[in-house]
């Protein structure tokens, strides 16, 4: 009974993941940086694939200009693309916060094809880039209460075998 129990939990395996990117932030990866510009910055990011909340943090310095504006944009790695979220980050460093996306950008997220870009005055289409790449498969998502009942599944068959295993020795000694 008690691996039957267990073999249900086990099967009912969370289809919600932690999903973590690394953002790396350059000027050779912006597509419109002017000469002379510069900075550079890193960060993480994560998407829980549950409820779609993509959530970044990352910092950058040395930029050529003042800021004006960042925000993600959709495009592969080199390839300029539209502003997808959220409209504009608050200005300065670091960028932390989060939004929920939709099911289509975050596919888009998962198939790295979203960048962080950080626009200037030096450099109005974008300064400095960085490509949002996933790293790792993703970390399941289990509710708490899932957790506890999985842990005392396993502790009762492991009870339930050393009981079947002390009884057939017993067994075997008469």
């Amino acid at each position: 009974m008690p691996i039957l129990l267990m073999v249900l939990v086990l099967s009912a395996a969370p289809s919600a993941y932690a999903v973590d990117f690394t953002i790396s932030l350059d000027v050779a990866q912006a597509t419109t940086a002017q000469p002379g510009a510069s900075g550079s910055g890193m960060g993480t990011a994560t998407l829980d694939t549950a409820t779609n909340l993509f959530s970044w943090d990352f910092e950058y310095s040395d930029l050529a200009g003042a800021e004006v504006a960042a925000h993600f944009h959709k495009g592969a790695p080199g390839v300029p693309g539209a502003i997808e979220s959220p409209p504009d980050l608050l200005s300065g460093s670091p960028k932390i916060g989060s939004v929920t996306v939709d099911a289509g950008q975050a596919a888009d997220i998962l198939a790295n094809l979203w960048y962080a870009n950080i626009h200037t005055d030096h450099s109005f289409g974008g300064e400095i880039r960085g490509q949002v790449v996933q790293v790792g498969g993703g970390v399941p998502l289990l509710p708490l209460p899932a957790l506890a009942l999985l842990a005392l599944l396993l502790l009762g068959a492991a009870l339930w075998l050393i009981r079947r295993r002390t009884f057939a020795d017993a067994k075997a000694r008469v």
